[in-house]
């Protein structure tokens, strides 16, 4: 527990509780909480005018500061995922999208409001203090085609990020279907705004940590459990495609895994790849004795593997795909989590079939 200082010159007493782990046999938990003690009485006000400085959708400026004031920093930030997620539309993520300015355009900061100005220098400093000439160049080019291709500017919270590590999730993103991208930049403002929420309060530290928190838990949990495993690791999901019509592996058959986040209402994609001449595709997922809780979906691209079996036997696949992807879901339990979950597809041009193997 400690006081932090607020810019107003008013303080808040903040009850900061890390990652605590139990576990025993069957079960592994982490829990943490970001949250006011209950004796503080101070109170978190916004206005339109600072909220659109955190995100310059106007709608959600708006919603945001008639919410106000909140009785405590986490409230505020449960109360803006809210209006995101669920209240502004498509339109108006564009909207907050397009008040940025590109990576690596200093010219363009200068040209924004000053408080926005401020927040977008301070989020690119080590972007800005590790470029070159050349990583600033391709920047430019890969930005012009990102905007070509999606219609919307590449969002990314760039706090702490180079500019190679930048550029390089540029590449990575470019090559992503316009419906996964506008989820991500749309999570990626979201960060920027918790961001700079906090910042406006004194609290940019404590926003990071719980940032960071939950990125690190699976980590820290799969470490635990490593130590505990049977036998050497393995992705905890794996899958196993066969052409039941042929009787030979499905090779050539390209697939994702998908989990379902409970704040975005969205899915987002896990990890993709191919099957080899096996059939197979075992590395969707770090080796660990651990998976996360969750919803989770595989999906495959069975079209592709269709087309490609009617070129070598035309006269048994049909031109069109009747089951163009196939899309299996299914739920992992806190009690389930440390066991294996082998998800296999066994397809013809007519039907397919799963279960849960081991």
């Amino acid at each position: 527990a400690g006081n932090i200082a607020l810019e107003q010159g008013l303080s808040v007493s903040i009850d900061w509780l890390l990652p605590t782990v139990s576990h025993s046999s069957n079960t592994i938990s982490l829990q943490h909480h970001f949250a006011p003690t209950p004796h503080s009485t101070m109170t978190y006000s916004i206005t339109e005018e600072q909220a659109l400085s955190c995100c310059a959708s106007k709608a959600f400026a708006a919603k945001l500061a008639a919410a106000s004031p909140f009785a405590d920093f986490g409230t505020l930030v449960d109360t803006a995922r809210r209006i995101w997620w669920s209240e502004v539309g498509t339109t108006e993520w564009l909207d907050a999208f397009a008040a940025h300015p590109k990576i690596g355009d200093h010219e363009a900061v200068e040209q924004k409001p000053a408080a926005f100005a401020a927040f977008s220098k301070s989020e690119q400093a080590a972007a800005a203090e590790s470029t070159t000439s050349a990583v600033a160049e391709e920047l430019r080019e890969l930005n012009k085609r990102y905007y070509d291709k999606f219609g919307f500017i590449f969002i990314i919270f760039a706090k702490g990020k180079s500019a190679p590590e930048i550029l390089s999730y540029l590449r990575e993103r470019y090559n992503r279907l316009p419906y996964e991208e506008l989820q991500t930049a749309a999570r990626e403002q979201m960060k920027i705004t918790e961001l700079r929420l906090g910042n406006l309060f004194g609290l940019s530290a404590e926003v990071e940590l719980m940032q960071r928190t939950q990125r690190r838990a699976d980590q820290v949990l799969s470490q635990l459990t490593a130590s505990h495993a049977a036998g050497p690791l393995r992705s905890p999901i794996t899958t196993h495609v066969l052409d039941s019509a042929l009787g030979v592996p499905a090779m050539g058959l390209p697939l994702a895994l998908l989990k379902y986040d409970e704040t975005s209402k969205v899915w987002e994609k896990v990890s993709e790849g191919v099957t080899n001449e096996d059939g197979r595709v075992g590395n969707l997922l770090a080796p660990s004795n651990y998976l996360a809780p969750g919803r989770y979906r595989m999906y495959f691209d069975t079209a592709t593997y269709l087309h490609a079996c009617k070129k070598q036997h035309p006269n048994f696949y049909a031109e069109v795909p009747f089951y163009p992807e196939v899309n299996i879901e299914f739920v992992i339990t806190p009690d389930k989590s440390t066991e294996h979950y082998h998800i296999p597809l066994l397809l013809s041009p007519y039907g397919y079939s799963t279960y849960r193997g081991s």
